[in-house]
Parts: structure tokens; C-alpha cells; sequence
């Protein structure tokens, strides 16, 4: 028999993860809503416990609810034996993952855990175990078989422990409002925090602004707008200070209406006292202003001056 290629014996363990993956999901039930429902209402830290294999997965948890905007840590059952389960208060919420849902260490920590109070989530691959009836909520993360050759080492259980934690904490951080600004505060560092310190002085268009006064020619402003391509002409009156705008969508719709488009007055026609940006401001948080009034282009001001234009596109190249 013709021996498979690694590409071959790569497809079937993948295909078995993703196999399994959509199992989990078919799973789903009300248990997990119960289980955000207490995170986000819980008042105390939330805590991840797991050996082995299972402690990779609960760092990574406590990681991305931590920078996801939910105040967590990782506990090892081991040392929490050991002296640091005093990290663990009253009304914590404890997550714990075993796939068994036997593991020792962690048993042992239950009868602690329960008389303090603490709301327990378990992850596990056993709904008959001794964790799963110990738990609050016990959300299923069993699979049929594992993705190793032999169904012993954890592969697929894993897989489907970790998404089910993604899930759970994006889920939760969705209904927390999460912004591209709050995950800018918990970034500062690396890749990331580069990417979303960016501030609109960054990446601000400074020259060729399309700047008219509110006595301008209509024509004056078309000229303008049409040679900047920015989607936004700005209005300023005789001291240079900003009093309205007029957008792409604006011209088209005032030239429908008006067919002698020397008789349109800008002043009666523009928007006044338009949205606008600080220099100063986070790039993601503009991002955000310009989605909730969706819009394309805002002024950029320092104090009471026009000093640029930002743009929707520039945004979004500057942070992806």
C-alpha cells in the first residue's frame, strides 16, 4: 500500500479539527448565553484553571478577555494548592477546563471554590463529570474522536476548547460595547499598538484642502472639490474661521435641484456647524465618529483653525 504524503495526512487531521469544530458549534445552547450573562455582570475578576494541555488554553482565555476588556487572570490548580488560591475572592468567577473533567488538582479545588462563593464555568469534554456537575454552567466541548491517528493525544478537543473560549470572549466583549479605541488603551505596545496610536495629525490630508469662503461662486467650490477628490469642501467666512461644509453627496443633490448653478448661494446651502475632529485625536476614534454619523471625509481642527481633512479611506489604510 502506497504510503500518503504529509499534504495528504495534513488535509485528514484538518478536516477531522473542522469536523469537530462544527460539532461544537451545533452544540451551542442557552448554557453559553447563561455564561456570558454572568461575565458581564459579574463585579469581581474573572479567573482561568487547567493542567496540562488545558493550561494553555486558560492563559489564552484570561489573555483575550484581558484585551478584550474583561479583567482576568490565569491560575494554576498546582500553586493554587499551594498557597496563591488566596488571589481567588469572594464572587469570582471562576473558568476551568479538564477535558476529563476528573483532573485532581482541580477537584480538589472545588470545594473551596464553592465556599467561596464563586460562580464556576466549566469547559470540558465530559458533561458526567465530577467538574461538570460541581459547575454553575458546563459548556460542552466534547468531540467524537481526536484528530491524532491513534485518538490519543489532545488535538481536536483542544481545537474545540479554545474556540468555544474565542467565542465566549468576543461574544461578551461585543456586548460590552468594545471599541477600536479600547483595544487602542489595552495595545501599546508592538504591531498593534502602533498601528491603532496613530493620531488623525498622522495621518491628516494638510495640502490642497479645498477651502472656499461662504460668499464664494458655486463654480468656485465645484472647481475646488472636483480637483481635491476629498468628497468635502470647507467653508470658512472672511476671518478664515470654519462656519459650514458641503459634501460630494450635498453638490449632487443641490445641482438636481438648482439648474443654474450660479444662483445657488453657498451660505444657504452648506451644512452649518459640521461634525469635525481634533488634530490630537486617535485615528480609531475618528474611525468611530465617522461610522456613527456615516459619513466619509470630517475637518480637522486645532482649537478654532482648519488645519486638514481626514477621510474614511485614509483611516482605514493607516489601521489595517
Amino acid at each position: 500500500m502506497k504510503k500518503k504524503s504529509n499534504k495528504q495526512l495534513a488535509k485528514e487531521i484538518l478536516n477531522r479539527e473542522i469536523a469537530a469544530l462544527k460539532r461544537t458549534t451545533k452544540l451551542l445552547d442557552s448554557k453559553f448565553e447563561r455564561a456570558c450573562d454572568a461575565i458581564i455582570s459579574n463585579k469581581g475578576k474573572v479567573i482561568t484553571l487547567g493542567i496540562g494541555k488545558s493550561s494553555f488554553i486558560a492563559m489564552k482565555m484570561a489573555a483575550t478577555l484581558s484585551s478584550t476588556g474583561t479583567a482576568a487572570l490565569f491560575l494554576h490548580p498546582v500553586d493554587a494548592l499551594h498557597g496563591d488560591v488566596g488571589v481567588i475572592k469572594k464572587n469570582d468567577i471562576v473558568i476551568i477546563y479538564s477535558n476529563s473533567g476528573e483532573t485532581q488538582e482541580v477537584i480538589k479545588l472545588l470545594p473551596l471554590l464553592k465556599l467561596l462563593k464563586c460562580y464556576i464555568i466549566s469547559i470540558t469534554g465530559n458533561l458526567s463529570s465530577s467538574l461538570a456537575q460541581y459547575s454553575n454552567i458546563s459548556l460542552d466541548a466534547s468531540v467524537t474522536r481526536e484528530a491524532c491517528p491513534h485518538n490519543l493525544a489532545p488535538t481536536s478537543s483542544i481545537i474545540c476548547a479554545l474556540a468555544l473560549s474565542d467565542a465566549l470572549a468576543l461574544a461578551i466583549s461585543l456586548q460590552n460595547n468594545f471599541s477600536i479605541k479600547d483595544f487602542a488603551k489595552t495595545h501599546p505596545g508592538g504591531a498593534i499598538g502602533k498601528r491603532l496610536m496613530v493620531t488623525v495629525s498622522n495621518i491628516m490630508i494638510k495640502r490642497n484642502i479645498p477651502l472656499v469662503t461662504g460668499s464664494s461662486k458655486f463654480s468656485q467650490l465645484l472647481d475646488k472639490t472636483t480637483k481635491s477628490n476629498l468628497g468635502l469642501a470647507i467653508i470658512l467666512d472672511d476671518k478664515k474661521k470654519l462656519i459650514g461644509v458641503i459634501s460630494d453627496g450635498d453638490i449632487k443633490r443641490i445641482m438636481k435641484e438648482n439648474k443654474d448653478s450660479e444662483s445657488i448661494q453657498i451660505k444657504k446651502v452648506m451644512t452649518k456647524t459640521p461634525v469635525t475632529v481634533s488634530a490630537t485625536m486617535l485615528a480609531a476614534e475618528a474611525l468611530s465618529v465617522l461610522e456613527e454619523k456615516n459619513i466619509n471625509a470630517l475637518p480637522v481642527m486645532d482649537k478654532e483653525k482648519v488645519v486638514g481633512i481626514i477621510t474614511l479611506k485614509d483611516i482605514i489604510k493607516s489601521i489595517n
